[in-house]
């Protein structure tokens, strides 16, 4: 069955998920899973999406949306677009099988993760994003040894982020993006040696990052559109060679810029409207920005270095600050 149209970023995300699929082999269906899966999908009023997409009428195996294992025990399922108000069913917790599952854009999914879902001992991937989930993030998730992917971005959760998830030390990406969680980063995120990804912008966040995250080889990070303040230099440096998107805009960082080094990796660099002073360091210029360059709105001085003027919109990445002169400013 051809997949419906999507956005990109959709199509992005799906691509995404597919990397932790096992390899789908078609057999039966096991009665039991399936049970489950139509619990599911009569707890979210059947949106017409779901039910051609799963195809419970039939052989879930045989599904572009569900993928089984050599015994029909359903080890992922996929699931977008529905407005009726629901809440997942504590049933999930018996796909005692489940690698990974995506919820993605069901407006309707209300209420909070089910504790039952600590009995999904194999789960690598809990991706519920562009939904309605509120109440807190649950600190039974830290028991979740197996998760690599926690994806939660764009929902209605408040309240702290639990130092629990510092104890996944398998975890290779963390997205809370555009939620309305407060207090502070936990320092036991210091302990996530294997994560590369960690996204926690538009939120409520406020206080210092703790240093052990400098001694992470994260590939992204954006801590955008939040209240932190303080020192973020020391999640920069030389050695970050796998940096490639560093984003801190519209905080209150403050920290002198003029002896950081910046790694050539990066692609996207954005610490606009902070309150970041100093100068520009000379290894500003070594990376190639492809996906974005900012400091404007911030309290930097001197000289701009040769070797930026390809940016697009050159003079919007610089103006604000305190005294940033030569082109595409005013010459010093």
């Amino acid at each position: 069955m051809e997949i419906p149209s999507k956005s990109p970023v959709l199509l992005v995300s799906l691509l995404f998920s597919s990397m932790f699929l096992p390899l789908s082999i078609h057999a039966i269906c096991n009665p039991n899973d399936k049970e489950v899966l139509l619990q599911i999908q009569e707890a979210a009023g059947n949106p017409s999406d779901m039910v051609s997409a799963w195809n419970l009428a039939n052989d879930c195996c045989s599904s572009w949306a569900i993928n089984c294992n050599s015994d029909g025990r359903v080890t992922y399922f996929f699931a977008y677009r529905s407005n009726q108000d629901f809440e997942l069913p504590s049933s999930i917790g018996n796909l005692e099988f489940l690698q990974s599952f995506t919820f993605v854009g069901l407006h309707g999914l209300i209420g909070t993760i089910p504790p039952n879902i600590t009995r999904l001992k194999y789960l690598e991937q809990l991706a519920i994003y562009e939904c309605n989930l509120n109440g807190t993030i649950p600190n039974f998730l830290g028991q979740m040894k197996s998760l690599k992917r926690i994806d939660l971005n764009s929902n209605q959760l408040s309240g702290s982020i639990p130092r629990s998830l510092g104890y996944l030390l398998n975890l290779t990406e963390l997205n809370l993006y555009g939620n309305k969680l407060t207090s502070h980063i936990p320092k036991s995120f210091g302990l996530l040696k294997n994560l590369e990804t960690l996204m926690l912008s538009s939120n409520q966040l406020s206080g210092s990052i703790p240093r052990s995250l400098g001694n992470l080889k994260l590939n992204s990070i954006d801590l955008s559109l939040n209240k932190f303040k303080g020192d973020a230099s020391f999640l920069l440096g030389a050695d970050k060679t796998s940096l490639g998107i560093f984003y801190l805009r519209s905080n209150k960082f403050s920290f002198n810029f003029s002896n950081v080094e910046i790694p050539s990796s990066l692609s996207g660099f954005d610490v606009s409207f902070n309150k970041i002073y100093g100068s520009l360091p000379p290894s500003i210029t070594k990376p190639f920005y492809e996906d974005a360059f900012n400091v404007s709105y911030n309290s930097l001085c001197g000289p701009i270095p040769n070797g930026l003027q390809y940016l697009d919109d050159a003079e919007s990445a610089f103006i604000g600050n305190k005294c940033l002169c030569g082109s595409p400013l005013p010459p010093c």
